[in-house]
This record gives structure tokens, C-alpha cells and sequence, in this order.
């Protein structure tokens, strides 16, 4: 997930989460590293959790939000870097 996306609550790692009916809420998540410009999220998230990724501070515990289905892409490898992959 990009880096935009985490919050911090104290020393804690956490994301806004959005439930079906728009309420905000939050789930503490463990990282790991960075890997094409996006934040590997080692712990804490559902494959089918909905997050801010937009819009964060507007977003609060509790409130409601209006969802959009947005896109996280992996960011181009630089001119010049090898690029990554998942197998090896």
C-alpha cells in the first residue's frame, strides 16, 4: 500500500478502514518493507478490507465516508534498475 495511506497512533502503525455502510474505523497493522514504491503490510489486513488510501484527513474513527474505488500501483522501476519480481 503506499506510505500515504499509514497513519501512526502513538509508536503504533495503523490504516482507516471503511465498512459497507461508509463508517470509518481503524485496524493496527505490522509493516514490512518498502517494494516498488508500495509498503508491504506483513500483518493486520483482510484481503477484503477497504482502506483510505485518499482523503486522510478528512477521515475519522466513527464518521461516515463516502467510498470511491480507487487503484494502488506499483511505482516504474527507475531508468536504468533492474526490476523486481516476486519469483526466483
Amino acid at each position: 500500500m503506499p506510505d500515504a495511506a499509514i497513519a501512526s497512533d502513538q509508536s503504533r502503525k495503523i490504516v482507516f478502514t471503511v465498512a459497507d455502510d461508509g463508517t470509518v474505523g481503524t485496524k493496527l497493522i505490522e509493516l514490512g518493507p518498502m517494494v516498488d514504491g508500495l509498503r508491504v503490510v506483513r500483518s493486520g489486513l483482510a484481503a477484503t478490507d477497504r482502506i483510505v488510501i485518499d482523503g486522510l484527513q478528512r477521515a475519522r474513527p466513527g464518521g461516515k465516508v463516502k467510498a470511491e474505488d480507487g487503484k494502488i500501483e506499483a511505482a516504474a522501476p527507475a531508468a536504468g534498475a533492474p526490476a523486481t519480481s516476486g519469483a526466483h
